[in-house]
């Protein structure tokens, strides 16, 4: 019988051990997971006070937990080394989850329609570092349209969505994004400095959505709206283009409320 004690004990010891232990594993897995949300949820890198203090973490905490994401590869440093953004690896995790095939199915479903209704190809593209990701792309039945793949990056500057992401970020953002001057010119109506792109920006900040009138592919004019997630921030934009003997201005200036409906049940699907 005592030898059955002291088994029993040493059994009762071992799974007391074993709690704390997977108690403790729990408690640092929610701190790295509050840690990967604070700056997934930020429109600039991040310093190591704003972290920790967000998420009411201390310092040495949050910097040694920082720095097990930086060695893994889901964060990573600023140019300057003083502030962490998301790293490829962690946007592109954000991007397979955008395509699943249940979320994927219903941005579909949606494009499709609005494809019908407004006759011209329409896009979904999303902010990927300096870059604007073509994410989805139905295209029309038009006879004549533009060929531009899933899957495709585009620079921010000269293109209706990268305009509009940048539309939502204050001008010391959009130059660390942007870079500096000259920007890449693609057409003679590429604007290729602050001089001229700033108070475009500021335009399309002020209107809510952001036209490309032949200012990176002759011919081609687009107009994009932005999707909001559930935190009310622009994550996506959605997009109709076409050539411009068929696809004008004032077309594109018309396909604005149509577009900004289509966005919206968009964002309605992410809470259903």
């Amino acid at each position: 019988m005592k030898k059955l004690i002291a088994v029993t004990s040493k059994n009762s010891a071992d799974l007391t051990a074993l709690t704390i232990l997977e108690g403790s594993k729990s408690s640092m897995a929610e701190k790295v997971l509050l840690i990967l949300e604070v700056i997934a949820n930020s429109e600039f890198p991040l310093t190591l006070e704003n972290i920790s203090s967000s998420i009411g973490l201390a310092k040495p905490t949050a910097f040694r937990l920082l720095n097990t994401l930086v060695a893994q590869g889901f964060v990573e440093r600023d140019p300057n080394g003083r502030r962490f953004q998301p790293s490829a690896k962690f946007r592109l995790m954000g991007i397979n989850l955008l395509s699943g095939d249940s979320i994927r199915s219903q941005r579909v479903a949606v494009m499709k329609r609005l494809v019908d209704t407004i006759g011209e190809t329409c896009n979904f593209n999303i902010l990927d570092g300096n870059e604007v990701l073509y994410l989805d792309r139905i295209e029309t039945a038009a006879p004549i349209r533009l060929h531009i793949d899933s899957g495709m990056r585009v620079p921010l500057h000269c293109t209706a969505s990268g305009k509009l992401f940048l539309s939502y970020m204050n001008e010391t953002q959009i130059k660390r994004i942007v870079g500096l001057e000259p920007f890449d010119y693609y057409t003679p109506k590429t604007m290729t400095s602050y001089g001229n792109l700033i108070p475009a920006i500021k335009k399309i900040s002020g209107q809510g959505y952001s036209i490309d009138n032949c200012e990176y592919l002759e011919g081609s004019i687009c107009v994009a709206v932005p999707v909001r997630d559930q935190n009310n921030k622009v994550y996506a934009a959605l997009v109709a283009h076409g050539p411009t003997p068929r696809f004008t201005l004032k077309l594109a200036e018309q396909s604005v409320p149509i577009l900004q409906a289509a966005a919206a049940e968009l964002e309605n699907s992410l809470t259903q």
